[in-house]
């Protein structure tokens, strides 16, 4: 007799502080804006990679440089980090051009924590600007609805928080 498993799944939208998020795989969206050179003493023209990448001992502009990611879509660094309240950060790049896009980036969040064997994940936007306020819970709907069509296929995660900040 085949018995169905099923899928849990717990979505939520927060606004927390992403480099103290406890979980398997922290989820950064970049776009290719992101990484264009900044100034000569940072490695990132944006704050939130600048200061993660501070508080990983400049971890992911090394992988950055070393992989490199542009932040295109479809391109992703994946990296198993020590010390922090999560275990692996993503690089993931995307576009926010249209509801297809962000369901992309659901996708590929969730075939990241696959591969990972993670069950739980955040994702932040390292540009939280170029999704409008008033679009931000329809820019989670569509991130959310890429996690679950990809989760399903995949039979396996759960992923715990989206934070659009």
């Amino acid at each position: 007799m085949f018995v169905p498993a099923f899928l849990q799944v717990t979505l939520a939208a927060k606004d927390v502080e992403f480099s103290g998020w406890n979980g398997d795989i922290l989820a950064v969206a970049v776009t290719e804006k992101d990484l264009q050179p900044g100034a000569p003493d940072s490695k990132f023209e944006n704050a939130v990679l600048n200061r993660l990448d501070g508080q990983l001992g400049g971890l992911l502009s090394a992988a950055a440089a070393e992989e490199d990611f542009t932040g295109k879509p479809g391109q992703s660094v994946v990296l198993r980090v020590q010390g922090q309240a999560f275990k692996r950060v993503a690089l993931i790049g995307f576009v926010a051009h249209n509801a297809a896009c962000l369901q992309g980036l659901g996708e590929s969040v969730a075939s990241v924590a696959k591969a990972a064997k993670a069950s739980s994940a955040a994702i932040v936007l390292a540009s939280p600007s170029v999704i409008q306020g008033q679009f931000k819970l329809n820019a989670a709907a569509a991130i959310a609805s890429g996690t679950l069509i990809s989760a399903d296929a995949a039979g396996m995660v759960v992923i715990e928080c989206i934070s659009l900040m």
